[in-house]
Order: structure tokens, then sequence, then C-alpha cells
């Protein structure tokens, strides 16, 4: 998620407007039609061209090579049956196209719009739980292969990942650094193969999941990275798994014969799930804590003051989880 000084001013700013019909431009866009959907670590528009909806995001500063691995990634999944959002070439030919503002540089891509159903957890049926397990051993699977044709070396990921974290994690907190430091050991133990490490999708919840009947479409792989692939099983699983990992519940066997069903597991791997979690819990601590860059200003406008608000308790619920652990 980007800084929430980010979202304020550029959500609240007039000309945010005229820079994304800009970006627009380079692909062709129907007058009245852009309409904002939501802002996470980027923004996104749904927009209709020659009556056919596309999603714009647009990202804050980003990285212009990694998005241009993650088209290539998609790129390579689409040809091999993997049921992505895919990108489109600007009228220029790029995927990636950029435009300057007082807000720094956005890069834009633009993804087909991909129908379907969303659902909640709760709202699965046996065989749907099935299927998610089997898309995302279908996802990792096909990953492994893109990576035998591809340079890209992703086993840097993780180091560059845990040094990211020992950089953005301030020395008062110190209960996380001591958490940073138990799992940075845990994962010195853990082999890295071709069979358990590549690509992953990192949050493949069911957010990020859209239904036509029983084909799982996948989307926002702006977060893939490589690490080992049992993490994606327990990042998509947390909702399920939280405050108790329990590897007998119904719902994990069936999301996990459904896994099993496309890309081998050990036991071994699956008993790592917890501190994957744990590691994911950390990430995202980290996160908020670089997200809320705002005061508790009255003249902050009220969506924001909410949602820096929702925010700092999901902080301090998690400072709660590391006292507890700690004890």
């Amino acid at each position: 998620m980007m800084k929430l000084s980010i979202m304020r001013d550029f959500l609240e700013s007039g000309a945010s407007e005229e820079l994304v019909h800009s970006l627009l431009e380079n692909w062709g866009f129907e007058q009245d039609s852009v309409q904002f959907l939501r802002a996470s670590s980027n923004f996104v528009f749904v927009f209709e061209r020659n009556g056919e909806k596309y999603i714009l995001r647009v990202t804050p500063n980003g990285n212009r090579n990694k998005l241009m691995e993650e088209v290539s990634l998609l790129s390579f999944l689409s040809m091999n049956e993997v049921r992505v959002n895919m990108p489109v070439q600007s009228k220029h030919g790029n995927m990636v196209e950029e435009a300057k503002s007082d807000f720094g540089i956005f890069q834009a891509v633009v993804f087909r719009f991909l129908s379907g159903t969303q659902y909640e957890i709760e709202e699965l049926s046996e065989r749907q739980l099935y299927l998610w397990g089997e898309a995302l051993g279908n996802l990792h699977s096909c990953s492994k292969q893109f990576l035998n044709t591809n340079t890209h070396s992703v086993r840097n990921d993780t180091v560059q990942q845990l040094a990211e974290l020992n950089s953005s994690l301030p020395q008062s907190e110190s209960l996380a650094r001591r958490e940073l430091e138990a799992i940075k050991t845990r994962l010195m133990t853990l082999e890295i193969n071709q069979d358990n490490y590549g690509i992953i999708h990192f949050d493949f919840e069911l957010d990020n999941l859209i239904w036509d009947g029983d084909n799982v479409q996948i989307i926002d792989f702006e977060s893939s990275v490589g690490h080992w692939y049992t993490a994606d099983i327990a990042f998509a699983l947390r909702d399920l798994f939280e405050g108790n990992v329990d590897f007998s519940n119904k719902s994990f066997q069936l999301y996990l014969e459904g896994y099993r069903s496309k890309m081998h597991v050990t036991d071994g791997e699956i008993n790592v799930i917890p501190m994957f979690l744990r590691l994911h819990e950390l990430i995202t601590f980290a996160s908020l804590l670089r997200i809320v860059d705002v005061e508790n200003d009255l003249n902050n406008p009220q969506w924001v003051t909410a949602l820096r608000k929702k925010l700092q308790s999901k902080i301090d619920d998690y400072r709660d989880g590391l006292k507890r652990r700690g004890k």
C-alpha cells in the first residue's frame, strides 16, 4: 500500500483527473467512462474504449523494470493457459507508459477487464476450495517453466526482502526486530531448490481471484517475488489460519489436495506455514508503519482520518501480537 500522504494528495487534487486522462490518451478512451475503483499500492480505474471495459493501474514512482518483469510473466502465463488479466499495448507499442506531475513520476499499465464473481472464503463450496488450491499449484508449475526460459534470478529476492525489512523497522520496535532475527535464522535452515522455490504471486487471496464458473482468473501480480512456493500457500490462506494454524482443517485439506494435483509439496514444507505467516505479519507491520505518515489533523478529509484510524488500529494489534508471542 502506498503512503497515506500520497493517496490523500493525489485523490484530493483537481490535477489528478487531468493526469489520469493524459495517461489514458496513450491507449484511447471514451470520455466520461473513467471511474475510480480503489487505491492500495496503486490507483485503479475502470474505463471503456470502443464499447469494451479495461482497467488502468497507475503506480506512483514505481519501478519500471519490475513492471516490465510483471508484464513478461503475465504474457508467459497466458500463453500457457493460465487465466490472467493481460496487459494491453499502448498506441506507441509500449506496455508501460509514464507521466510526470507535481506528485512525481507515475507509471501506467492497462489490462483487459475480467468479468466474473468474487467470493468470501465462507461462501466457497468444497469443490471451489479444491479449485482454488489447484489454481495456485498450476500457477507455480507454470512459473517454474518461466524461470527455465527467463534470465530473471529469484534467489536474491528473499535476501533483499529481509534487508528491506531490517532497514525499515525502527530501532524502537525492539520486539519486531527480535522477531525478524528469529525468522531470518529459521529461513537460513530451509533448502532452496528448483522444486520448492521460484516466483510466487504473494497475495493469492480471494480478493485477487475472479471466478468464471469453475475457471479461476488471477489478477494483481504486482507483488510477485522469488520465494518458497509454500509461502504462497500460507499467504493465500492467512484468513483461514487467523489465530490458529490447524492442518486438519477440512478446508485446508481440500485446498492442499487441489494444489498437489498440479504441484508437489512435502509435509515438511507444509509444516513451515506458521513461520511464513509470522513473516507475512511482520512485512505487513513494517508496511503499515511506513504507510501511516500523516498526523491526526482536523484539516484532513474525513476518509483520510477514518483510514488512518483503521490502519493505526492494525498497527496496535500487531504490536499486541508480538508482545503475546514474546511472553
